[in-house]
């Protein structure tokens, strides 16, 4: 019995295809540069910013003087977080101060770089790769680590610089850690997990049909 070639499947009128894959790559490339430039270029800096939590806004009053309203009608400042600059930091809490913003921009880079080698293979005819499964899965990983790792951190190294400064207790104005996470993130990991079991049993099934032939 000889073994039959796997089917190809091209798709020579789907130019648009290639040029998404070849973009993602460069959105990639671009992201994981930002990613470690962010830290290496705070460290020329003697302070930081962090976002923070105004604890008066907190749970309490959040009506604002606004002049010249009828009576009855109040504005409220909707925004709870505010951003803290400090003109002096250690080195440590300096490179911390960019650790959300370069993990959210090491998330792009892997999930443009995974997402954009499926689709080369998608438009190649080779939906089933074998790689294809654990792109997917990488995928979810990378949407994970924007989408919660990221600010998750975000409260953490606010938290951190706050405690530095002594800007935080029972008296303090500012909350020592507050972060607001989507469930979004998850219901996208779960159903690109669910993608790559399927692409694995697609490639499975291909192996299978391959065998018979």
């Amino acid at each position: 019995m000889v073994g039959a070639m796997p089917p190809q499947l091209r798709f020579p009128g789907r130019p648009g295809v290639s040029l998404v894959s070849a973009v993602l790559l460069v959105v990639a490339v671009v992201a994981l540069v930002l990613a470690v430039a962010l830290p290496i270029d705070q460290l020329t800096r003697s302070g930081g910013s962090v976002s923070v939590s105004p604890a008066d806004l907190k749970g309490g009053d959040r009506t604002l003087d606004v002049t010249g309203l009828p009576e009855g009608v109040s504005v409220v400042d909707a925004t709870a977080e505010a951003v803290l600059t400090a003109s002096e930091l250690p080195v440590g809490l300096r490179v911390l101060t960019e650790l959300p913003d370069a993990l959210t921009l090491a998330a792009v880079a892997i999930g443009a770089w995974l997402l954009g080698r499926a689709l080369s293979t998608v438009h190649d005819g080779r939906p089933f790769d074998r790689r294809n499964p654990g792109r997917l899965a990488g995928l979810a990983a990378a949407v994970l680590l924007g989408g919660l790792v990221a600010p998750l951190t975000e409260g953490v190294v606010a938290s951190a610089v706050l405690t530095h400064l002594d800007l935080v207790g029972p008296e303090g104005p500012f909350l020592a850690f507050e972060t607001t996470l989507s469930f979004v993130p998850v219901g996208v990991a779960l159903a690109l997990t669910g993608a790559a079991e399927a692409f694995r049993r697609g490639r499975a099934l291909e192996d299978e049909l391959e065998g018979t032939v």
